[in-house]
């Protein structure tokens, strides 16, 4: 039998600017996630929510994006960096549009989130339950 997770930890990604950024982000999100324990839905989930978060990012800004992975019984939070200073809103969700779903899908499918300021830049977040019930 494998030994329990921790009952926190943290995972770093710092990406440049780059269309790759998102693949790479998804593969480490999902990667240290099933390494840790989470159960496959919830690492799809946060595979996918957080590459729309550094899509975004990508898309909005001009320098680095971080990514910021914790751990805690019972959920576990995303937090994308960049330094676009604009807080973003989730779009009105259409079907003749190419883009503009990337928030709506983490407004739907995460437990929370949110976004604040940090000087010059923001932060994009959204946490998932590991629980089940959420």
């Amino acid at each position: 039998m494998p030994p329990a997770p921790p009952r926190t930890w943290e995972c770093h990604l710092h990406l440049t600017n780059n269309p790759r950024a998102p693949r790479i982000a998804r593969h480490t999100i999902r990667t240290a996630l099933l390494d840790y324990g989470c159960l496959p839905e919830i690492a799809a989930t946060a595979e996918l929510l957080t590459s729309e978060l550094v899509s975004n990012a990508v898309k909005h800004s001009d320098g680095p994006v971080a990514v910021r992975l914790r751990t805690r019984t019972g959920a576990l939070r995303v937090g994308v960096m960049d330094n676009d200073p604009e807080l973003p809103n989730p779009l009105p969700c259409t079907t003749d549009e190419a883009f503009g779903r990337g928030l709506f899908l983490v407004q739907a499918l995460a437990a929370d989130w949110g976004r604040y300021p940090v000087t010059d830049r923001k932060v994009v977040w959204f946490e998932l339950s590991t629980t089940g019930d959420g």
